[in-house]
């Protein structure tokens, strides 16, 4: 119901109060011959009829999706919408790109993470285990990882959960030798199954 009321309040707002202007208009005063009644019967069904159209646009949103690449263009994934570029101030080489969608609990992240120097031979599966360190430390918990399919660099997939299961996190990562790309989806209850989230996260490539 939460994210149900997040998702369409811009509808919900208009459509009740065009509910209510009818209750009172036609109900509790119809024997009033006020101007301001006889308005509020004209402006309620418009009201209730604008909610409706705003249920349907929010329904069917339109998005305009564009491929998005990393500085070293070697990862990309698609984006609905613009995006915002962060750099980390306390960290080499970080640097993550995002967009949230538009009237939904959905925060879509894609991210290059340069290798520091002194720490390039370790393995993929020495970083995974790092990475599933680092998850654990932060209250995350892995539902899954599974092997990912990017060529000859190694790649997983992984679902993880946390805030006692409430926010689900989507994630698909690649492993070079100078960097681990990330595209990332954090959804809330309820927007777990939106079709944004399987367009994003299936078109993560790496080069």
């Amino acid at each position: 119901m939460k994210a149900f009321i997040i998702q369409y309040i811009d509808a919900i707002i208009p459509f009740a109060g065009g509910l209510y202007g009818a209750y009172l208009s036609w109900w509790r005063l119809r024997t009033s011959s006020r101007t301001s009644v006889r308005i509020l019967r004209i402006l309620s069904p418009l009201l209730v009829i604008f909610g409706l159209l705003q249920f349907a646009l929010l329904s069917h949103p339109s998005y305009n999706w564009q491929r998005v690449y990393t500085n070293d263009h070697r990862a990309s994934a698609e984006f609905p919408r613009s995006t915002t570029t962060e750099e980390l101030p306390n960290s080499a080489g970080t640097v993550t790109i995002r967009c949230s969608v538009p009237n939904r609990d959905i925060d879509l992240r894609l991210s290059q993470n340069e290798i520091p120097t002194g720490s390039e031979n370790l393995t993929a599966e020495q970083r995974l285990e790092g990475l599933k360190s680092y998850f654990s430390q932060q209250g995350v918990t892995i539902i899954s990882c599974d092997p990912d399919d990017h060529g000859s660099i190694a790649g997983y997939r992984m679902m993880l959960e946390k805030n006692d299961n409430k926010t689900r996190i989507l994630m698909r990562i690649a492993i070079t030798n100078k960097a681990i790309y990330r595209a990332m989806v954090t959804s809330a209850p309820g927007f777990h199954d939106d079709p944004t989230i399987s367009r994003f996260i299936n078109s993560f490539t790496v080069q």
